[in-house]
């Protein structure tokens, strides 16, 4: 019977700790940061108390390994995002008028040709 930690650490031995790792995960953990926590894991289930980090040294460590992850993290807009989506809609709504066979050159110009000034600063 293998137990769990010397699993976790034959595969960082190997080189293999990502075939541990759940695959959910694996593809959104940056190897320098998988190998780094893994170094740190290793270090701390050292068999003697002296050979083992100390607890400062293991939050530097992960802190490290996070600092190593963080420019993977996609950095989503809010969903409920405050884009003002209505005011757009009159600008989709003048493309649905455009005959397909109207160039881009055309289309604007005709439409800006028929625009006052009033109406640029103040939109209907």
């Amino acid at each position: 019977m293998v137990r769990l930690t010397e699993w976790a650490v034959e595969s960082q031995k190997k080189g293999q700790l990502e075939q541990i790792v759940d695959p959910n995960l694996l593809v959104k953990i940056r190897p320098e940061s998988l190998r780094k926590f893994g170094e740190t894991t290793v270090k701390c289930l050292a068999g003697s108390g002296l050979d083992r980090p100390s607890m400062s040294d293991v939050l530097w460590n992960l802190e490290y390994a996070l600092h190593l992850q963080e420019p993977v993290i996609p950095d989503y807009p809010e969903e409920d995002s405050s884009f003002p989506i209505r005011e757009l809609l009159p600008l989709i709504n003048d493309f649905t008028d455009v005959d397909a066979s109207s160039n881009v050159a055309q289309v604007g110009t005709s439409n800006l040709d028929d625009i006052s000034s009033d109406e640029l600063i103040s939109p209907r």
